[in-house]
């Protein structure tokens, strides 16, 4: 690999596109996985657990998965130690940020869940990536193009079909305070995506991932037990039925993507990242459809599309300007 004057090293335009493609493929894949949440939430309501119970093992679940995957190396820094005590007092109080947004958009978005339909509190939910977009832009972060305000249109427009077509046959639930709950989630989840950009640089992913997934767990199990959900809590050492599936669900809806999703967001930006997760309700649709059997609407179809033709138009957009505040501090050559 060159270097430049400077003896950084220097990555060609080439090496460039290629960490895009790989970013964009790796946060289609985390979104893939999350979209299993809605699918394993019904199956565990089936099975008897409260949704509160259910969030609060599935983070339990996921940080013992992301621990398993510590001990045997899997994400694990060489001089662990090292890297832990030389990580500066200002990314500490980054990721403190990001982990109070990670818990408070899991809150917030589970009680929008309680006041609204849910199809409806997702359509209020997924306009953080425009927020994450504008706030980008606005503060010099990453570029704001033609090419990219046309693929958040057209993630925005694919996943309001996506979640429009879960509307049909269901009863329709309001009030003002879930919507305020599902805006609080959106905001939330907006700090989550823009924080962990380059908020927190030298925690690697996996660390970082382990921690919001212990602090995650420990709000919703001691939500539960203040709200008096503590039998509900408690069910699974009654029921061992139902720990295949709690297990599933954090290895699967809570570990992996939730690791995944932050390395792609460091690999191809807080505003790319975030239009293309939303295609989370797209494949939520499709699962629901596999397994529990429901209606799968033409305009679900359609939004899918565009998702994907937003995902496209984001790899074309891969020039090196916008690149450069994503791999920072190597030096861009042009191939």
């Amino acid at each position: 690999m060159e270097k430049s004057g400077l003896g950084q090293p220097m990555i060609s335009n080439s090496d460039l596109k290629k960490q895009q493609l790989t970013g964009i493929l790796i946060v289609l894949f985390a979104s893939a996985l999350f979209s299993s949440l809605g699918t394993l939430t019904n199956i565990a309501y089936e099975a008897g657990v409260s949704p509160i119970a259910f969030g609060a093992w599935r983070e339990i679940f996921g940080a013992i998965t992301m621990c398993v995957l510590l001990i045997f190396g899997v994400g694990r820094q060489r001089n662990q130690k090292k890297v832990l005590s030389n990580i500066p007092r200002w990314q500490w109080r980054n990721l403190s940020i990001a982990a109070l947004a990670f818990m408070s958009y899991s809150l917030a978005i589970f009680y929008a869940f309680v006041h609204l339909t849910v199809a409806l509190a997702f359509l209020l939910f997924y306009i953080y990536p425009a927020i994450v977009t504008l706030i980008s832009a606005v503060t010099g972060r990453e570029m704001l193009n033609k090419q990219k305000i046309i693929a958040l249109l057209f993630a925005l427009g694919g996943s309001s079909l996506a979640v429009v077509g879960q509307m049909f046959g269901e009863e329709m639930r309001f009030d003002w305070l879930g919507i305020g709950l599902a805006l609080f989630a959106a905001i939330g989840m907006s700090v989550y995506f823009l924080v962990g950009r380059k908020g927190y640089p030298s925690v690697p992913a996996s660390y970082a991932t382990t921690i919001f997934l212990i602090a995650a767990g420990t709000v919703f199990a001691t939500m539960g037990f203040i709200f008096g959900e503590k039998e509900a809590i408690l069910q699974p050492f009654h029921d061992a039925s139902l720990w295949p599936i709690l297990i599933f669900a954090g290895v699967v809806a809570a570990a992996l993507p939730t690791m995944l999703l932050l390395t792609g967001i460091r690999m191809i930006g807080a505003s790319k990242a975030s239009i293309l997760a939303i295609f989370e309700p797209v494949m939520g649709a499709i699962l629901a459809a596999i397994v529990l059997g429901q209606n799968l609407y033409f305009i679900q179809i359609v939004g899918g599309i565009l998702i994907l033709s937003a995902a496209f138009l984001l790899q074309r957009n891969s020039d090196s300007q916008d690149i450069e505040s994503t791999v920072s501090p190597q030096v861009i050559k042009t191939s």
